[in-house]
């Protein structure tokens, strides 16, 4: 099975072009020279965030950097069918790690670091660094060709405000809060009028959102949804929510 390796540049999309030739380096480059230890003559898969994947052939290995051929590309769609945007407060440690991989691999459209009133975790910029590498590390493996964005951290009381859910650019899209007592979320995006909605949902932390914070939410016009009858950590309620409206 051939590697699949990203390019943070975009690559030859002319396929009259083909076969053309590309350098590759950086960190990408070098986990392929140096722990997969691959030969010139092996097959690579590129890929760099449009949607497209690159049939490659690598010419020749050198200590940072190897040269390949781009011989052809298709568009191959993995995406689901519903755009799902996670505002989620960041859990610690390794936990955010996993949240962010199974969110690629559960095909979320974006991630939104959520800074609510009992967050226990920020997005500063190393996070965001990290955050950014477990993306393109996930994406490689199962299989995207379009990269999750990850979005700036936003506020609790910026993103529950009336000016945010009544921006042109949000307006069309079906807000819902995670929170107890609300309808199932299942049962609301199968409703008619919701179906194939761009979906955004918010995740509060550990403790939850505040009643402030939740009833600032109501009044602009975001849903509560329930997730079940159980309590559920911050990273596995997003993935509920992904799992349910994604596909």
């Amino acid at each position: 099975m051939a590697y699949r390796y990203f390019s943070a540049e975009k690559l030859p999309a002319d396929e009259s072009a083909y076969p053309v030739s590309v350098l590759l380096d950086g960190e990408e480059a070098h986990h392929l020279i140096h722990v997969m230890r691959v030969k010139a003559g092996e097959a690579l898969i590129l890929f760099d965030g449009s949607g497209a994947e690159f049939d490659t052939v690598i010419s020749s290995v050198r200590k940072k950097e190897l040269a390949a051929e781009i011989r052809s590309r298709r568009i191959e769609n993995r995406e689901s069918v519903r755009d799902v945007i996670l505002a989620v407060a960041l859990p610690k440690g390794e936990r955010q790690r996993w949240l962010i991989e199974k969110l690629v691999e559960l095909g979320a459209a974006e991630f939104m670091p959520l800074e609510a009133e009992r967050s226990v975790a920020k997005a500063g910029e190393a996070a965001a660094a990290r955050m950014n590498r477990v993306v393109i590390e996930a994406s490689k493996q199962c299989g995207r060709n379009t990269l999750m964005k990850l979005q700036e951290a936003k506020t609790s009381k910026a993103i529950f405000s009336r000016s945010f859910s009544e921006a042109p650019e949000n307006a069309e899209i079906l807000k819902v809060i995670a929170h107890p007592g609300g309808q199932s979320l299942a049962e609301l995006l199968a409703a008619t009028e919701n179906q194939g909605k761009k979906l955004l949902a918010a995740i509060g932390p550990e403790g939850g959102f505040s009643e402030s914070e939740a009833e600032n939410a109501l009044n602009s016009g975001w849903i509560p949804v329930s997730l079940g009858k159980r309590i559920l950590r911050t990273e596995t309620a997003a993935m509920m929510v992904c799992a349910i409206a994604a596909d």
